[in-house]
């Protein structure tokens, strides 16, 4: 198994769904990378994210597969 497979359990136990357009949200990698931002949009199924990052970051395209968590604030 690839180190970089995870299952969809472990890399969001939360449902994503929870979350709305305009919510301010942080998106934390277990091996440290930290995306904050807001919820630009979403897919429909909640699987796909579109984060406008803080600071002049840009806008981010983050898998639930990825392996963030994801929560408010």
């Amino acid at each position: 198994m690839d180190t970089l497979t995870t299952s969809l359990d472990d890399a969001a136990p939360e449902s994503w769904t929870d979350f709305a357009r305009g919510e301010h949200v942080t998106l934390q990698h277990p091996a440290g990378m930290r995306l904050c931002g807001v919820l630009d949009m979403r897919t429909d199924d909640a699987s796909v994210l579109w984060i406008q990052l803080h600071d002049g970051g840009g806008r981010r395209l983050v898998h639930r597969a990825d392996g963030y968590h994801l929560s408010r604030g």
